[in-house]
């Protein structure tokens, strides 16, 4: 998002200056290096800011150097790879709990007037990608509409073309550390995130259908984004995922 604002106010002072540069040629006598400069102040402040957005921009979690992000993301890559290929060889189940860092007291009690995604729940560990996990938040189905997936429509009696998860993307990046044994509430693995996008520990949700590859093997393959079909589905009447 941050990106985009940027861009937008480029595009802006860019128009600006073309304005400006225009009248000063015709005009020579005109006042228009103050606003030419206050436009070249405006370029350097933006360009700071998207090389050391990092630093400049407070997210929840720590600032890690690239060569840390490495070296923490092959460490949770491992960790993680061994537990989905155990779970697969030994059929096991794939139950995960996800928990907010910065509320680990709120654990494991629920509080229903809480506004906003839970300081923990329930997920299940489907795979990884080349930045993290892939978590399924829930399983249902989509129809196929004339601009693409949509939601559902049970109320019309739909039934669905597709069956499908609901998958958070969360990148080794936010996650601050996991316990694969569990505790006395929840006997699977625990990984603690920060809710560092927007409030939520994944940076994408997104729609994958399952392919089974044969012994054992899974490969869930995107077909939408869940901003995509929520848009899709404003016009059909599909309200939810399910």
């Amino acid at each position: 998002m941050l990106k985009i604002i940027v861009g937008v106010i480029e595009v802006i002072v860019l128009l600006v200056c073309i304005y400006f540069g225009y009248q000063w040629t015709n005009n020579p006598k005109g006042n228009y290096e103050p606003w030419l400069f206050l436009s070249g102040l405006i370029f350097i402040a933006l360009d700071i800011l998207r090389r050391y957005e990092i630093h400049l921009v407070k997210r929840e979690g720590k600032v890690l150097t690239p060569g840390e992000l490495i070296k923490h993301s092959e460490e949770l890559r491992k960790q993680f790879q061994e537990e989905v290929y155990k779970c697969r060889a030994e059929n096991l189940r794939r139950d995960i709990i996800i928990r907010h860092v910065n509320r680990m007291d709120a654990y494991p009690n629920t509080d229903d007037k809480e506004k906003g995604i839970s300081p923990w729940f329930r997920a299940g560990l489907l795979d990884l990608y080349h930045k993290g996990i892939m978590i399924g938040l829930r399983f249902g189905t989509l129809s196929e509409g004339p601009d693409g997936w949509r939601f559902t429509n049970y109320k019309e009696g739909e039934k669905g073309n597709i069956e499908v998860y609901m998958v958070g993307k969360i990148p080794y990046e936010f996650i601050e550390g996991v316990n694969f044994d569990g505790d006395e509430y929840y006997y699977f693995p625990h990984i603690f995130c920060h809710f560092a996008h927007k409030g939520a520990p994944y940076e994408e949700i997104v729609f994958c259908e399952e392919v089974d590859l044969g012994s054992g093997h899974h490969y869930y393959k995107q077909i939408a984004k869940y901003h995509e079909v929520a848009e899709n589905s404003k016009s059909w009447g599909g309200e939810y995922f399910a």
